[in-house]
């Protein structure tokens, strides 16, 4: 098996550091402290979402709950999403529907059909206009609340509920949340600057309710002896100035650095800095015609404004004079309203005191024209 995964979570074996992450996550629950975990995107947030829940489950210290709301465009789909995702720990039973999930599906107003060839049930969400969301997640909070160990409700892409045409989404959750002190919440969002709001606003349902927690880089140090020793392991061998190169490229990215390296461990024995480079060309080529979709998608400005930041890799002012006139930009009004456009469409990010291209890959991409 090719240890360097790209998609979801296998194993501890193949998961690298957050030690420091997990030790907070496991103080938040044991201590009755719901948490916000934020990052920018391909930072390895869900992966480590399930790998606390799948330890949590090993130690039989909580009963686990993961739900994904990218799907979900209002409150009524985000139930249906937990529902779902409870029928899945616990509806199931060799006889059919467990007694405790047929009660609760009752409350909800839930449709249920059984395969007329293997009898397994089958939940057509369509729960009934009468139950509202309040009613509804009740009915959840207070079945999940009945199970002997705590349960901790980690929501994936929560910041989803801010884009719900329920305008009191927010305000629905919280309410939730507020209800049953006995569940234990982590809510995880890649959009940082949507998630950081929902949690520190005055005027917002969810201010200052969670620990924030944000998902960083992985010690360059101990990610490089990770990859080193899986290399090893499977009889191959990978030069420490390659994995130097790998971090500066990626800029400490965990999806695009496991992309490089599975890619170099599947071929070859021995990886140097040729290996390497005929690989990081791949994958730019492989998404060319991803990538070359944005000069059309993109006003004038705003793909100039684009190319200027990512050419440059980082930018601390880009309204300044020296920024425009360098890349030939136009008057700094213009380049405001198409920064503006970019950050509001996450192309690019202020990232500490700079801007940069939100995707490596495609920031490295535009750096090839």
């Amino acid at each position: 098996m090719n240890p360097f995964l790209i998609h979801g979570y296998t194993s501890k074996k193949y998961f690298c550091d957050r030690e420091d992450e997990m030790s907070l996550l496991k103080e938040n629950i044991e201590n009755g402290r719901n948490t916000v975990l934020f990052s920018w995107r391909r930072m390895g947030k869900t992966t480590l979402i399930k790998y606390f829940l799948e330890e949590l489950k090993r130690t039989k210290r909580a009963d686990t709950l993961y739900v994904d709301l990218l799907a979900t465009r209002n409150v009524e789909e985000a139930i249906k999403a937990i529902t779902a995702a409870t029928y899945e720990k616990y509806g199931k039973t060799k006889k059919g529907l467990s007694q405790p999930f047929q009660r609760l599906i009752g409350r909800l107003g839930l449709d249920v059909s059984f395969d007329p060839n293997t009898g397994v049930p089958t939940l057509g969400f369509n729960m009934s206009k009468s139950h509202t969301p309040e009613s509804s997640l009740q009915a959840i909070g207070e079945f999940l609340t009945t199970e002997k160990n705590n349960v901790v409700v980690a929501i994936d892409e929560f910041q989803q509920i801010s884009h719900y045409s329920d305008e009191n989404g927010e305000a629905v959750f919280r309410t939730w949340m507020q209800s049953f002190p006995k569940l234990r919440f982590i809510f995880s969002g890649s959009h940082r600057g949507i998630m950081t709001s929902m949690f520190t606003s005055e005027k917002r349902p969810f201010y200052r309710s969670a620990e924030l927690m944000s998902l960083g880089v992985i010690e360059p140090k101990k990610y490089s002896r990770f990859i080193i020793s899986h290399f090893k392991r499977g009889g191959k061998s990978i030069s420490p100035e390659v994995i130097a190169t790998l971090f500066d490229w990626s800029l400490g990215q965990t999806y695009t650095i496991q992309l490089i390296c599975n890619k170099l461990y599947a071929r070859y024995e021995r990886v140097d800095a040729k290996e390497q480079e005929s690989v990081l060309e791949e994958i730019l080529n492989q998404e060319s015609v991803f990538f070359s979709q944005y000069v059309n998608l993109l006003s004038k400005t705003q793909w100039k404004v684009l190319k200027a930041i990512a050419k440059n890799d980082f930018v601390k002012n880009p309204l300044s004079s020296d920024f425009i006139q360098s890349n030939k930009l136009k008057a700094a009004s213009s380049v405001k309203t198409a920064l503006n456009m970019l950050q509001k469409k996450e192309i690019v990010v202020k990232d500490g005191d700079s801007y940069r291209v939100h995707d490596i890959q495609l920031m490295r991409w535009i750096q090839r024209l």
